[in-house]
């Protein structure tokens, strides 16, 4: 009987990955940590590019007492939650494992987005948490409001589910996340570092990593295989982790040469987001005409999209602020936002030969500023906290 029950437990601890006893990580007394992978790709220009975005996640993980789910809803198969295992000293190679299969529904419709999120936090309970979000967005944007690509957060184009081709709004995304929990959300999708983004989730996540312009194809896929371990770092504060992180997907970018090279990331500390809406409230609450937005630095490629009219939408943050405010508010405002953004870096020109930009200011946060050429998009925008907050 002793011997059946020694081969039952070497059995279960093969099984299992990794024990406890004899593995590579954390002391006992460091936080655990549980990350959320969510890859809403179920749509034609990224299903390809989020595959190969889960093997580069498996290269890059080794275990260390944490945990990394990975929720993808591929164009060509049913969604699954994913756990990544092995990576450890019984079984070294990284391998994934299926957690959970589901029928096909909609991963961009908040009712999912939540049940995984709850899901997560209920079922695998950590210390603390983090979200990588990967899939198309416009931030603060009303779905529906970019012709092409048709998203405010996430994309779903499924025609099977009665959600076909549906979209989040920043509020509905936000409501979805469980107050407090999340020590980061890194958005691994377009123009979230939007101070309307940011003012959302002040509640729900204390950094957020994300990017003022575009994020250029295939994302963090190239830096995940020796990137991805600072995320389940807990040694070190989450801060210094986001930055070397974010610092080597900018020091990837910089190798490449034209388009290719094109970034805007910052680092973004949520606690001081109601202190900027302070600060900035009294001069927007007084003035928001700007001389001439066309010397403004903007981070989207108005006519790209096929939207019209072709104007910019997303404006450097700091740089509005200083057309409309006093030194001495120009000031005020500039001592909070350099505790706010922690780490940014942006190379000088974004997607160039492709209607891109140069980029000669960059605050770190982008604003929204109305024109009388976007009727919908200013009356969606009084709806915003930030503007309510504001104004």
């Amino acid at each position: 009987m002793k011997r059946y029950i020694i081969v039952f437990w070497l059995l279960v601890m093969f099984a299992t990955g990794c024990v406890k006893e004899g593995y590579e990580g954390p002391e006992p007394d460091q936080p655990s940590r549980t990350v959320l992978v969510y890859l809403g790709g179920d749509n034609a220009s990224l299903s390809e590019v989020l595959v190969s975005e889960v093997e580069s996640l498996r290269k890059g993980w080794s275990y260390t007492g944490n945990r990394c789910l990975i929720y993808i809803d591929p164009v060509d198969d049913v969604p699954r939650l994913l756990s990544l295992r092995g990576g450890c000293k019984y079984n070294p190679v990284p391998y994934i494992d299926t957690v959970a299969t589901y029928s096909e529904e909609n991963s961009a419709s908040a009712s999912v987005f939540g049940r995984v999120m709850n899901d997560v936090v209920t079922l695998h309970p950590a210390d603390t948490y983090g979200l990588i979000f990967t899939s198309h967005s416009s931030g603060w944007l009303p779905p529906k409001t970019l012709a092409y690509s048709e998203y405010s957060i996430g994309n779903d184009q499924n025609t099977g589910t009665t959600e076909g081709n549906a979209e989040m709004e920043l509020t509905d995304f936000a409501a979805a996340i469980p107050d407090g929990q999340f020590d980061f959300i890194i958005f691994e999708s377009c123009l979230m570092a939007g101070v309307e983004v940011a003012y959302e989730l002040r509640n729900k996540t204390n950094y957020i990593l994300a990017s003022s312009a575009e994020l250029v194809l295939p994302g963090f896929v190239p830096i995940y295989p020796l990137s991805l371990r600072y995320l389940f770092d807990t040694k070190q504060t989450t801060e210094s982790a986001l930055k070397a992180f974010a610092t080597d997907y900018y020091n990837y970018v910089n190798t490449k040469s034209g388009a290719f090279r094109s970034t805007t990331l910052s680092l973004i500390a949520t606690k001081y987001m109601n202190d900027l809406s302070i600060r900035a409230g009294e001069v927007l609450r007084l003035n928001t005409m700007h001389t001439n937005i066309n010397y403004l630095q903007h981070f989207d490629r108005p006519g790209s999209y096929g939207d019209f009219p072709v104007s910019p939408r997303y404006f450097d943050f700091m740089d509005s602020m200083e057309t409309i405010s006093t030194p001495e508010q120009y000031s005020a405002i500039e001592e909070i936002m350099n505790k706010i953004v922690v780490w940014k870096a942006a190379t000088p020109i974004f997607m160039e030969g492709y209607n891109g930009f140069s980029i000669t200011k960059h605050s770190g946060l982008t604003i929204y500023i109305q024109q009388d050429c976007f009727p919908k998009l200013n009356s969606a925008y009084p709806k915003t906290a930030w503007y309510q907050a504001t104004h």
